[in-house]
């Protein structure tokens, strides 16, 4: 969606490949002023729906991405409400794993628009089609999308069609990356009275897409959502989906009828949990399937807790806090059971090794307790106004995230906490103009 591809043969391509007719009339063509701000630079991509432009924002002086429906599809009513609640969902999802929308509005001829950041980087359908990810950086970008979307189904919203296509590697100063979620135009508000979709309205894609999802369910709910994740991971550690098939009619069936194939099946290297976590992710009935993001979150985090710990913290506090219940992690065997040593010949056998120290692996506050270092980062901007406010684990982690946040955000007040009780003011980070974050004398 919001994609600005390095200059390469997939990027080229990819460019080349949109018809110059996507861009709709001398409205979006480059160089055309819209709003009396945005000037547009260039085509990005295009769908059946929408053209993406890359724009720049004249008195910021700063690259957007610019969205707006095609010709044809701003004729229709429905299509263009859609739209809209699109960019009106999106712009209620504050984590850094969802795309921002910033601006939207309409071109003089009724076309209606929407401003976002701009991203550079790649799609995972597109780093995946290379070779499949190791399991470590599949579950890293998983948990990621699991912070955008705990954000979102708290605010009552399922995404409905997540897919690699829609999660973005977007790279950031400082060579890392975040991935972010695209797309929410076929989201759906379950706190809304008026449905903007017909009971019969299948929307999502379909090898992604849940048995509820297929049956075009009227209560699709957010373990739908849980399901396209299955799918997705199982795709980004083996390059293959779960469910194939020749044509529409037989991979129908398959999600409704057919067990997904095993992990261990197509990737015999990968943890035996991560079997588990998919087989879970992709029963038939949601029932049996994770709950919650949390819950599949910190599953996932026992194979991987590089940053997983304090990512599932922050998963779990948003879903607690939206009256979410989680429930306790998974218990597996083959992490929980301590290693035994193996006996030598003509010896007694040796007693088994200690097992590792647990990790803390969710935010539920039992868990969260055990947690020693835990520190509150609240966030400023430039007028002083306090524009967010997180738990971390370290004060690296905090400003680590600091770095992550717009230029808007110019301050950081970082406090001790325990047992969700405020402490002494820590210290106080200042962003300085080509220099990041740094800290003031202590208080």
């Amino acid at each position: 969606m919001v994609r600005r591809i390095p200059q390469s043969p997939v990027g080229a391509n990819a460019e080349a490949a949109v018809p110059e007719s996507g861009v709709g009339g001398g409205e979006f063509a480059p160089g055309s002023i819209l709003g009396g701000k945005y000037r547009v630079e260039r085509r990005l991509g295009e769908g059946g729906l929408g053209v993406v432009v890359e724009a720049m924002h004249l008195q910021l002086e700063q690259p957007v991405a610019l969205k707006y429906l095609q010709p044809h599809a701003a004729g229709r009513p429905d299509l263009v409400e859609r739209f809209v609640r699109e960019a009106r969902m999106a712009a209620r999802i504050k984590s850094e794993h969802a795309v921002k929308v910033q601006d939207v509005d309409a071109a003089p001829s009724g076309v209606p628009y929407m401003v976002m950041e701009m991203l550079e980087g790649r799609d995972l359908e597109q780093i995946v089609a290379e070779a499949p990810l190791p399991v470590p950086t599949a579950i890293d970008y998983v948990l990621q999308v699991c912070e955008a979307l705990a954000e979102a189904h708290a605010a009552g919203i399922v995404h409905r069609d997540l897919k690699p296509a829609n999660l973005f590697l977007a790279s950031r100063p400082g060579s890392t990356s975040v991935v972010k979620v695209l797309d929410f135009g076929i989201s759906k508000d379950r706190t809304a009275e008026v449905r903007m979709t017909r009971v019969d309205e299948r929307v999502g894609t379909p090898v992604f897409m849940s048995p509820e999802q297929l049956r075009a369910s009227a209560d699709v709910d957010a373990r739908s959502d849980i399901w396209s994740l299955g799918v997705v991971l199982f795709e980004l550690v083996t390059g293959k989906v779960p469910f194939d098939a020749p044509n529409l009619p037989e991979l129908c069936t398959a999600i409704l009828t057919q067990a997904p194939v095993p992990l261990s099946a197509v990737h015999a290297d990968a943890p035996p949990e991560l079997d588990e976590i998919l087989a879970r992710c992709l029963q038939k009935d949601r029932a049996e399937r994770y709950q919650n993001v949390a819950e599949l979150a910190q599953d996932l985090a026992q194979i991987e807790n590089a940053e997983a710990p304090s990512r599932v913290m922050r998963i779990a506090r948003v879903l607690t806090e939206a009256g979410e219940e989680v429930a306790p992690p998974t218990s597996f065997p083959s992490i929980d059971a301590p290693e035994h040593a193996a006996a030598s010949p003509g010896l007694p056998p040796q007693p088994p090794a200690s097992p590792p120290a647990p990790i803390p692996l969710s935010l539920f506050p039992a868990v969260a307790d055990v947690v020693e270092d835990r520190v509150v980062g609240v966030f400023f901007d430039v007028a002083g106004a306090r524009v967010d406010e997180m738990q971390f684990l370290s004060i690296d982690e905090a400003v680590d995230y600091a770095s992550s946040l717009g230029p808007e955000v110019v301050r950081c007040d970082l406090y001790d906490e325990f047992a969700d009780v405020r402490g002494r003011l820590r210290a106080t980070y200042v962003r300085e103009n080509g220099s990041g974050w740094v800290a003031l004398p202590a208080p």
